[in-house]
């Protein structure tokens, strides 16, 4: 009985001690966690390259691509580079941080400027261009992005319903392009 009695209080102590060093673990995994959260644009600097997936109805086109979000001597500006296909043709815009940290500008440096909101290291943006309708967005990880537009016809509008007394509509979609762009260059 004393020798059932020691190995039941053994069985205690080592279960004490292994919940205590658990609770240990879990706290520097928490700490560490907090450390490495990333902030946009600053830790998300960098060249990324990969191949953009162009899905139409005439099938999927593979293109590639690379992405540049490069800092500037202006603290509140970012070259935003885009370069499509072999011969690396080129879109240069400029990232400009409005007042609010979730409001950013997409200069096209033609006189455009696009409204791109930010939330958690996401950039989303809706525009409208010849009777299209455009979706974008861009997801920054540590080691790659994802880049990813839709565009619809605004034409091409079809009701679908009504419910609660609001119409619904919804735009088809007629263009899909997705790309994992991996950073090939910090900055």
């Amino acid at each position: 009985m004393k020798q059932t009695i020691t190995i039941v209080l053994l069985l205690l102590l080592i279960s004490c001690k292994t919940d205590s060093e658990k609770t240990v673990i879990e706290k520097t995994v928490k700490t560490e966690e907090v450390k490495k959260e990333l902030i946009f644009p600053d830790d998300f600097l960098g060249k990324y390259k990969g191949n953009l997936i162009n899905t139409t109805s005439k099938g999927l086109e593979n293109i590639p691509m690379e992405f540049h979000l490069l800092a500037t001597t202006d603290s509140l500006r970012y070259d935003y580079k885009i370069f499509y296909g072999k011969e690396r043709e080129e879109r240069a815009y400029t990232l400009i941080q409005t007042g609010n940290k979730n409001i950013y500008e997409l200069d096209e440096n033609n006189g455009i400027f696009l409204p791109v909101a930010q939330s958690r290291n996401t950039l989303f943006s809706t525009y409208e261009v010849a009777g299209n309708l455009i979706n974008n967005s861009e997801v920054f990880y540590k080691d790659r992005m994802d880049f990813m537009i839709t565009m619809s016809s605004l034409e091409n509008k079809e009701e679908t319903g009504e419910s609660a007394g609001y119409k619904v509509n919804s735009y088809p979609i007629l263009v899909m392009q997705q790309a994992t762009l991996y950073k090939i260059k910090e900055y």
